[in-house]
């Protein structure tokens, strides 16, 4: 069926389903052609990444629900000559899409939590809830080790640990085919080595040598590959180990336009299934080129898809074809490997809306959310032996925030209504404004929290900037140390850069509401904190 189909295909139009354009720019041309049907029939795009996040700068982003957006999505790839896909991030759970579904437990709280048959749930029910809003490819699993402790992926990497990894990565493939989503191995090649910079913004290298590489690296993305996955992400990242050439601006040829580097996936790991891009317009890979040699490049180099391409993709692409910059055998192979996808996730038979969760599975999934946590959570020190505090013992908790993010006033209310179950008043604290506040608080609390979240990379440093953060952190624990719990609820390097010396600090690597009420559970005696570290908790200097 499939080559029949190619046969029947212009050169435009197989060109077109080697591009995904992102959600602003399919936006925008649908309001110019009238429909996002007419959109995809005038730009034959082989779909769109969708992310609620990617739409903010757009007033009137026409999605109110996830029925809508399902609907709306089914619509046009009826409309489309081909049926289409429809991809995200979605690493934090479907909740990046529409507020009322989970935001489920970090990466790196599964890759603490070691258990296998929670993570198999924990893919399949948020697979699920992608599938409700009309995705039906999740640019997930993350599969990069974390290789320094500065690294800027953060929670996104399960561990460190290349055995870590690779005992969970049958898992969550297998949950995500079972709900009928594509799961997609992200960023090959991996291994940034010394790298701690944000490709998004800078260029970046991998300073692993292919050994390294080799010995750690290659064996995560063989079990996935061997797990059935169905398409991997390029990083941007160089990695100069294996493809030395430099680009115009100077420096090393980035990860995604190296053809040398993808061989490595292409012949080494003999993956035969789709290969996408990072987005396309990040600095690490903008930066080498301009956006035509963006296009040629990433094709030629083994890419199947441009991910975040722009309407004049097709266009490109067809003048490079038409005078030898690319060949159209290769454009005809990567088009293969796109419809046998299609075709694996039933496109062709017509795209089916998945209903909601039933009342049951939502209470199952946060109940997921929560026994991964319980399993998760790590207790880093507890020199004072305060944990487990005594139920009965406590009336009153001071939540204190060390924290940039607003967001997390929001998601520490888990915690406290959690408190409440226990008849135990929890007050939050946005921060420490001096010593004689935090004297008084000591007085009228049994326990004091100072609950962390910081994020890593580009979009938030990974360190407390603020003077409010400050005014927090010097004040704090100068009064009731020994009633005092220190909390990340992000970044595990939060001990080693602020608290080494803390009597009671525990790494809960995630925000969800599901570690919230597993940590106060957990604080209260309820079941003994078993977590171990996924990663280092100090860096090497050599």
């Amino acid at each position: 069926m499939i080559r029949k189909m190619m046969a029947e295909m212009t050169l435009r139009e197989k060109i077109g389903q080697t591009g995904m354009p992102g959600p602003g720019v399919v936006y925008h041309g649908m309001k110019r052609c009238g429909s996002y049907g007419e959109y995809f029939k005038q730009y034959p795009f082989t779909g769109m990444y969708v992310l609620k996040s990617c739409m903010l700068d757009i007033e009137d982003v026409p999605f109110s629900s996830p029925e809508q957006a399902a609907g709306i999505y089914k619509e046009a790839s009826e409309q489309a000559k081909i049926p289409l896909l429809f991809s995200c991030d979605s690493e934090g759970g479907a909740n990046g899409l529409f507020s009322e579904l989970h935001v489920i437990s970090s990466n790196m709280m599964i890759g603490a939590a070691q258990a296998k048959e929670l993570t198999y749930k924990r893919s399949y029910y948020y697979a699920r809830e992608l599938k409700r809003c009309g995705v039906n490819w999740s640019f997930s699993p993350v599969l990069d080790l974390i290789t320094n402790f500065f690294s800027s992926s953060g929670v996104r990497c399960m561990s460190d640990t290349p055995d870590r990894v690779i005992s969970l990565v049958p898992s969550i493939i297998r949950g995500f085919h079972d709900a009928g989503i594509a799961a997609c191995a992200k960023h090959f090649p991996g291994g940034a080595g010394k790298e701690y910079r944000d490709a998004h913004v800078c260029n970046t290298r991998n300073t692993s040598t292919l050994e390294e590489w080799k010995n750690r690296c290659e064996p995560v993305w063989k079990t996935a590959v061997e797990n059935g996955v169905d398409s991997f992400m390029t990083s941007h990242s160089s990695f100069p180990a294996v493809d030395p050439a430099v680009a115009a601006n100077g420096g090393p040829i980035p990860g995604s336009a190296s053809k040398k580097i993808l061989d490595l996936l292409r012949k080494d790991l003999n993956f035969q299934g789709v290969v996408v891009t990072d987005d396309c317009g990040m600095k690490s890979l903008a930066s080498a080129y301009t956006q035509e040699e963006v296009y040629v490049n990433c094709f030629n180099a083994g890419n199947d898809i441009i991910l975040f391409c722009h309407d004049n993709y097709i266009d490109v692409m067809e003048q490079a074809v038409l005078d030898g910059r690319v060949s159209e055998k290769q454009i005809d192979e990567s088009v293969e490997r796109i419809l046998k996808l299609k075709e694996k996730l039933g496109l062709f038979q017509g795209i089916q809306l998945e209903p909601a969760l039933t009342e049951e599975e939502n209470e199952e999934f946060d109940q997921v959310n929560y026994e991964i946590a319980k399993k998760g959570i790590t207790l880093i020190t507890n020199h004072y032996h305060a944990i487990p505090f005594q139920p009965e013992k406590v009336k009153r908790v001071a939540v204190i925030n060390v924290s940039p993010d607003p967001r997390m006033m929001v998601h520490m209310k888990a915690m406290t209504d959690r408190f409440s179950e226990y008849g135990i008043q929890a007050e939050l604290y946005e921060r420490l404004k001096s010593k004689e506040q935090l004297k008084e608080i000591s007085e009228n609390n049994e326990i004091i929290i100072y609950s962390c979240y910081l994020r890593a990379g580009y979009k938030s440093l990974p360190w407390f900037y603020r003077p409010e953060d400050f005014d927090t952190l010097f004040h704090g624990l100068s009064w009731g140390a020994e009633k005092s719990v220190v909390v990340s609820f992000s970044l595990p390097s939060i001990y080693y850069n602020y608290f080494e010396d803390t009597g009671t600090y525990l790494n809960a690597y995630s925000p969800d509401a599901g570690t919230m009420r597993a940590f106060v559970d957990g604080l209260l005696g309820k079941f003994e904190f078993t977590g171990t570290s996924p990663v280092a908790l100090k860096p090497e200097f050599k």
